[in-house]
């Protein structure tokens, strides 16, 4: 008995303070005291060259979570808020999933039969479909079912930008008053991935689902393009993170660009392109900046 009695009058603190930062989101070994590497951040201006060459402005943000380093092409940008847009289907996807407005990403929402100008639109979707070919009308009904209170109370608990779900509860991702950084981008990527957020393990694996780009025998990669067109210089977004199927890490990242040529940049008498030539013109060189940034930092083949 007296071997136990120490035991007996210091576990019950120690079991608090480890319940207490397990609940602020601390991982298990943290909680328990153990030794974390801390995280260094490097700036490199070189993986920015690819918005010079388009004549256009953005950053790109990585985080590996093997060696814990941050890499930013431009630090001020990285911290700059902008409207979520399409990328908020990220969350808005985890939100319908975790209230059953959607049972599994096979979930059929019926086309209302306005025609919209996006020919992918214009037919019944599944949550899978609509986050592929990015539905705002699939994902502006799921807002609808959550309801304003519903929405505002998870932007609040996940911490997801400025948190603020507003004016219009079914459109403020693309409208409203929202603003996330590249940085926030990520910091709530990994509270997914490293299975810290506030939602059921079976919202995980079908959110990753949903979530899942392109593989390959090696790797995976998730994510989601957005487009702001609300403001005077349109925005483009493409946020995720790579995995190693050898189970050697996660690349977290955040791109965002101007989707607007600066005028310096163009022919000496020409005009600005139109927004759908811009969308032609520079909309695809979202992914490929961010897939030439992430494999130069090992984090894609």
């Amino acid at each position: 008995m007296a071997m136990t009695a120490p035991l007996t009058r210091t576990r019950p603190m120690s079991i608090l303070f480890t319940a207490l930062a397990l609940a602020a989101g601390a991982h298990p070994a943290q909680a328990a005291g153990a030794a974390t590497p801390a995280e260094s951040f490097r700036v490199a201006p070189e993986l920015g060259q690819g918005f010079q060459a388009l004549g256009t402005r953005g950053v790109i943000a990585i985080y590996d979570d093997q060696s814990r380093r941050w890499t930013v092409s431009d630090p001020a940008r990285a911290y700059q808020a902008f409207s979520p847009a399409s990328t908020f289907k990220i969350p808005n996807t985890l939100i319908a999933l975790e209230t059953g407005v959607a049972q599994d990403e096979a979930q059929v929402f019926k086309w209302d039969g306005k025609k919209r100008w996006n020919e992918d639109w214009n037919q019944d979707q599944t949550l899978q479909t609509a986050f592929r070919f990015s539905t705002v009308w699939v994902y502006q009904e799921i807002a609808r079912r959550v309801g304003a209170e519903g929405l505002q109370s998870r932007l609040w608990a996940w911490r997801y930008g400025n948190a603020v779900a507003g004016p219009k509860h079914d459109s403020f991702w693309l409208d409203g008053s929202v603003r996330i950084t590249a940085i926030e981008q990520i910091d709530f990527l990994r509270r997914f991935a490293e299975h810290r957020l506030p939602i059921s393990e079976r919202t995980e694996t079908l959110g990753r689902r949903v979530f899942l780009r392109d593989e390959t025998p090696t790797w995976q990669l998730f994510a989601k393009t957005g487009w702001d067109g609300s403001g005077p210089v349109e925005l483009g977004w493409f946020v995720g993170w790579t995995e190693r199927k050898a189970g050697t890490g996660r690349c977290f990242f955040a791109l965002n660009m101007d989707m607007q040529v600066d005028p310096k940049a163009l022919p000496k008498g020409a005009k600005q392109p139109s927004q759908h030539t811009l969308i032609g013109q520079l909309g695809p060189h979202r992914e490929r900046l961010a897939r030439q940034a992430l494999q130069a930092q090992g984090c894609l083949d």
